[in-house]
């Protein structure tokens, strides 16, 4: 029992580990070569069982532990694998991001769903040879482990809140970027509509055992976008449909020759210089202060966020 025991404490500390850290915000495809270090760790402790000879014939314990082992093996193997190749797309659009973070659940899921057979099978071992058992460590990791998953489904279902937002803004600052009001347009409502069922979601959520930081972090962002939709975002398309017109003016003005071009129209290509540097002066304005006020509540976001992971899930033990 002892060895066998050993054996599990030693992997549920270092895959403990890894799954908190990918938790906390580290890219797994950041820590591949952790990963690989833990199958190696998974796979020594198969062969290192099936060495063991049962105890008076009894085999049933080591079985049980092999075979937990084999779906940690698969689970850090397939699972896992998927969420690397994911990491980067996931960023890009909501749908992928669901499904990442899904794949990390189900990989948590199955990882308890198979702890929860070994331990039936270790006092039911003890029982047979009259073992008196007490909690040991591996019982305290077992609990971290529930914890953890507890903390990640909880935040999930926060980021996702989140996610869904801001992917949107970021569309939509992309779309200034490249000078296309259409997809400005899109962006915007959907901002708008996404901000808005955030908030009206993130009012149903009770806080994680008292703690409500998340919550108020991501209501935060969502107000931003929303104010930014609304007020914002038509002064930057009206902006974007001026600039338009200007450079068809002035393509025309230039297309005619020194000599070619009347009083008016110098007149004209004159003032929408001035009507054109005054809604320059506008955007840049009104640029730098949302930049400014967005700096400021996805920093208290990501600050939140890596608090609050940083409080209920721990690194390593």
């Amino acid at each position: 029992m002892n060895a066998l025991n050993a054996l599990e404490e030693n992997l549920q500390k270092k895959y403990l580990s890894y799954m908190s850290e990918v938790a906390h915000g580290k890219r797994a495809r950041k820590m591949e070569k952790r990963r690989a270090e833990l199958l190696t760790s998974i796979n020594d402790a198969i062969r290192e069982s099936g060495k063991m000879r049962g105890y008076k014939g009894d085999v049933a314990l080591r079985d049980t532990f092999k075979e937990y082992w084999v779906v940690l093996l698969t689970i850090f193997k397939e699972d896992y694998h998927k969420i690397v190749d994911m990491e980067e797309v996931a960023e890009r659009s909501y749908d992928a991001m669901e499904q990442y973070l899904l794949i990390q659940e189900q990989a948590s899921k199955k990882l308890h769903e198979a702890h929860a057979k070994v331990s039936p099978a270790y006092e039911a071992f003890a029982a047979r040879h009259n073992v008196k058992l007490v909690e040991g460590q591996s019982s305290k990791l077992s609990k971290r482990l529930n914890v953890a998953g507890e903390v990640n489904s909880y935040m999930n279902k926060v980021f996702l809140i989140f996610f869904k937002s801001n992917v949107q803004e970021q569309s939509m600052l992309e779309g200034l970027k490249n000078d296309d009001v259409n997809g400005v347009e899109q962006s915007k409502n959907s901002l708008l509509k996404f901000a808005n069922e955030g908030l009206a979601r993130l009012d149903t959520l009770e806080s994680f055992k008292g703690d409500g930081s998340l919550i108020t972090a991501c209501h935060k962002v969502l107000q931003f976008h929303k104010d930014e939709a609304e007020a914002k975002a038509p002064q930057m398309t009206d902006f974007l449909v001026k600039k338009g017109e200007f450079e068809k003016l002035r393509k025309a003005f230039e297309a005619k020759s020194a000599n070619g071009r009347t009083q008016q129209d110098i007149d004209a290509f004159n003032k929408s210089i001035d009507t054109y540097n005054k809604a320059v002066n506008t955007f840049n304005k009104t640029s730098a202060e949302l930049n400014n006020t967005r700096e400021k509540i996805m920093n208290n976001w990501d600050v939140t966020r890596k608090r609050f992971m940083d409080q209920h899930v721990p690194y390593k033990l």
